[in-house]
């Protein structure tokens, strides 16, 4: 279902299944099956050239800017959330809260079944996130990460000299 303010490319594909509001689409981009893509008026949910998303992936950039760069693969079930809210009551959410950060994932990168990506977080260009991981921190350019918490295990460059 797509709702209003989509700007798409050029061979955009988008199943019928999936809903959009409030996204820009670049050049090539593929969105699978049951996936959610949104963004408001004023923060318009940005997805670059030649990016892949599985299905059943949730990209919430409602509350503040999130960017996804060219030529990404985000598999299916991840979710990427800009905000932490709501609680459930008055004392919970003085202890915890509500967060609103951008996130901005770099070119090139390839984030796993399954792992989710929250508020305030930027991954570098070249990075390959293991499935099922939990972003929490920002992740340097060229890194292999994985885990919950994400943790970096190495770096893309020290994997292709081995190939």
């Amino acid at each position: 279902m797509i709702h209003a303010n989509i700007i798409a490319g050029r061979h955009v594909e988008v199943d019928e299944s999936a809903s959009l509001n409030n996204t820009r689409l670049g050049d090539g981009v593929k969105v699978g099956r049951r996936t959610t893509l949104f963004g408001s008026p004023i923060n318009v949910l940005k997805v670059g050239a030649d990016t892949r998303i599985g299905h059943h992936t949730i990209i919430n950039g409602y509350a503040a800017q999130l960017s996804i760069g060219e030529r990404c693969s985000i598999g299916s079930f991840c979710h990427f959330i800009v905000d932490t809210g709501p609680t459930a009551s008055e004392g919970m959410l003085k202890k915890y809260p509500i967060k609103e950060a951008p996130i901005s994932i770099g070119d090139d990168c390839l984030i796993g079944h399954g792992t989710m990506v929250i508020a305030g977080v930027t991954i570098g260009n070249g990075v390959f996130v293991h499935p099922k991981s939990f972003v929490n921190s920002d992740i340097p350019a060229n890194s292999i990460v994985g885990g919950c918490p994400a943790k970096v295990l190495g770096k893309v460059s020290d994997i292709e000299s081995q190939i």
